[in-house]
């Protein structure tokens, strides 16, 4: 929660801040980017330093540690600039848990009890939206914007004494696991260990066609929500006149679709799994996986199309709010089983290629951040979620391919790579 808790609850006060330190939309706008960059690249140095050294809760407290640091200087800042550097430095702390958390799911859960693991866990993610904006809302309006960081300083510093007091160190050396590990997977790590240390080293995953069309995939939809975000405070203030405690509660309806979708998404990506081993004898692949995506794949063009013409047009808000919801609710169908193949195709290297999604996914959604607003302002609100929706449907031919030939990639590639 806390990664979108820290970037979310600032979006009600964005007008208020752009007011106070005397700014523009433009640099307002980059704070709120540069913020989801950081998202993106930190964890390639975090989930690097966490396989390697086959550490999960050193990650985790070092990185709180600098949250809190960065949150608590946030609150008497009195420049735009300064204001940007910390914001960047909370999204570098806050970053660790999207892909270390995986990777301590990755240690724990059989492949069976993965999908619903992940739902759990993108459960307590996607609160991050529905309540962020909220806090950040009633605080900016009935308190000050500073108070912001005021609850994010002691939201992390809670965070922190709960990691140091009950969180135990969950990855698994191999001479010291209880755990038996295949023969493959312990040499990998046997492996992995002679390796000094990179923080690009993520990206070498790249060279693997399955996850490289499956990142593309999670790429576009999740620009997808960042532009709606983006767009939410200015667009509902203008066509309905709200407040920006009123704003707040607006992002109650996408986030209580992701949370939806992620618990419902986790089961299901489970039972079908389940259900499609059993008609080809009990046998596991990956692949089987993204055969749950498909409801929710399907929802989300539909769903983003619509809100923006129904924006556009400023009918009741209830139809955008509903939207909204279906949109995030598709989400989480489509991205609990998309995320959890990423894992399941490369086990030990799980918390590196969640970073690498995390990576390539924030380097084109804190783009799309900074261009939400001249793209709605010069093409319109519906044109611009039209746009967005048939890169959707676009992408959607990625989950097909990896479907259908992600088996064949990946015992090519263990062919080539017999150790």
């Amino acid at each position: 929660m806390l990664s979108p808790i820290a970037n979310t609850i600032f979006f009600p006060a964005i007008l208020t801040v752009r007011e106070e330190l005397q700014t523009t939309e433009t640099v307002i706008n980059a704070v709120v980017a540069i913020f989801v960059y950081l998202m993106g690249i930190s964890p390639l140095f975090w989930a690097s330093y966490s396989d390697l050294r086959e550490t999960r809760r050193k990650v985790y407290l070092l990185a709180s540690a600098m949250f809190i640091i960065a949150a608590f200087l946030c609150i008497s800042v009195t420049n735009i600039w300064w204001l940007m550097i910390l914001r960047a430095l909370q999204a570098t702390g806050s970053s660790a848990v999207l892909c270390i958390g995986a990777g301590t799911l990755s240690d724990i859960y059989v492949p069976t009890e993965l999908g619903t693991a992940y739902g759990l866990f993108y459960f307590g993610f996607f609160v991050g939206p529905l309540i962020g904006p909220l806090i950040g809302g009633y605080l900016t309006q009935y308190v000050h914007w500073r108070a912001i960081f005021w609850f994010l300083t002691i939201y992390g510093s809670t965070l922190f004494l709960v990691i140091y007091l009950f969180l135990p160190e969950t990855s698994r050396p191999k001479q010291t696991s209880k755990i038996p590990l295949s023969k493959l997977r312990s040499e990998e790590i046997s492996l992995s260990l002679q390796k000094s240390f990179n923080p690009l080293s993520p990206l070498s995953l790249l060279k693997y066609p399955n996850l490289t069309l499956i990142i593309l995939y999670k790429i576009w939809v999740t620009s997808t929500i960042y532009v709606q975000n983006i767009l939410i405070p200015e667009r509902f203030a203008i066509t309905y006149g709200l407040s920006a405690s009123q704003i707040g509660l607006v992002f109650l309806a996408p986030g209580l679709g992701l949370m939806s979708g992620s618990l419902v998404g986790g089961k299901l990506s489970d039972y079908v799994l389940s259900k499609r081993m059993k008609k080809i004898g009990g046998n596991y692949l990956p692949e089987l996986r993204l055969y749950s995506a498909w409801f929710g794949s399907i929802l989300i063009p539909l769903a983003y199309f619509s809100f923006g013409w129904l924006l556009e047009n400023g009918v009741s808000i209830f139809y955008p709010l509903f939207s909204m919801f279906l949109g995030g609710f598709g989400t989480l169908m489509a991205f609990n089983p998309t995320s959890t193949y990423l894992v399941e195709s490369y086990p030990t290297r799980s918390a590196s290629i969640v970073a690498l999604n995390n990576f390539m996914r924030a380097l084109v959604a804190g783009s799309m951040s900074a261009l939400a607003a001249p793209l709605s302002d010069a093409v319109g609100t519906g044109w611009t979620f039209t746009l967005m929706a048939s890169g959707n449907v676009l992408t959607i031919t990625f989950l097909i391919i990896v479907y259908n030939y992600g088996r064949k990639w990946r015992e090519k590639i263990r062919k080539e790579n017999p150790r």
